[in-house]
Formats: structure tokens, sequence, C-alpha cells
């Protein structure tokens, strides 16, 4: 098991859109690809698996503040399972195959430019601490690193 730091911003979703689709759907939404012209994923998402948790942080104008931990499942072991589709190749994200979900994401998230769907990790809220969000542990524009 690999602990991961994910750090979400206001460039997309609020605060509390971000915890509400990550609590009330266990889904933290990610996409594999940073734009349609490049087939390289974005860093450190492939590398993610099953069983892995990732403490999910928020950051904006004020700091940076932890939403929670979270396990990564596939959908035979998540409550809601048939909200999500296919994976993506190489990773252990999923579509969403949820109209309802697909709704909550379209106004503050966009699709994966490469795959042209909702993307990210089903996810269970795990009980294991989130370290003090600290800037320095993110390097560069990373979002998603290591612990």
């Amino acid at each position: 098991m690999q602990e991961w730091l994910y750090r979400a911003s206001n460039a997309r979703a609020d605060s509390s859109t971000t915890q509400d689709v990550a609590d009330n759907f266990g889904f933290i939404c990610r996409n594999a690809f940073a734009d349609v012209a490049h087939a390289q994923m974005i860093a450190n998402v492939a590398k993610v698996d099953f069983g892995d948790v990732i403490h999910l942080y928020f950051v904006d104008g004020e700091g940076g503040r932890s939403l929670g931990a979270y396990r990564v499942v596939g959908p035979h072991r998540h409550p809601r399972g048939a909200l999500f589709g296919a994976a993506v190749p190489k990773t252990k994200l999923r579509t969403v195959a949820d109209d309802q979900l697909r709704e909550q994401l379209r106004s503050d998230y966009a699709v994966d430019p490469r795959v042209g769907e909702f993307c990210g990790w089903p996810v269970v809220r795990d009980e294991h601490p989130s370290p003090s969000y600290v800037r320095d542990l993110f390097v560069g524009r990373n979002t998603l690193v290591p612990r």
C-alpha cells in the first residue's frame, strides 16, 4: 500500500463540492491527461493502485487543509460501484457511468481531454490520519505526490 498526497484547488470546484463528491459519491475526480495533443499522462496518475490511500487536500487563497483520507477501490468493492464505467487504460481511474454523478461534475469539472469523459478514482473513506498540509511537499506544479 502506497500513500499519496493529492492537492485540489479552486481552479475547478470549491472545497465543499470536492468534499461532497468524495464523501457522497466516493469519487475523487482526476484527469489522466492534461491536453488532447499529448499522450503523456499527468505525473504519478498511473502509479496509484487499488488499496492505496490518497490524502486529499484543498488549497485556496487561505492556504491548504485536509479533506480526509480515502482508499482507492475497484467498482466491485465500492458501495456504489454502478456509478463507474470503463477503466482508463494503464491506470486505476474509472470513467463515470452514472447520470446523477455526471451532472454533479458538469458544472465544476472538465472531462479528460483525451478520454472524453469525466474520470477519477472510486474511493472509500479511510481512517489514516492525514499529515498537515505543507506546500513544500508538492514539488513544482505536481498535484499528486507519494507520501
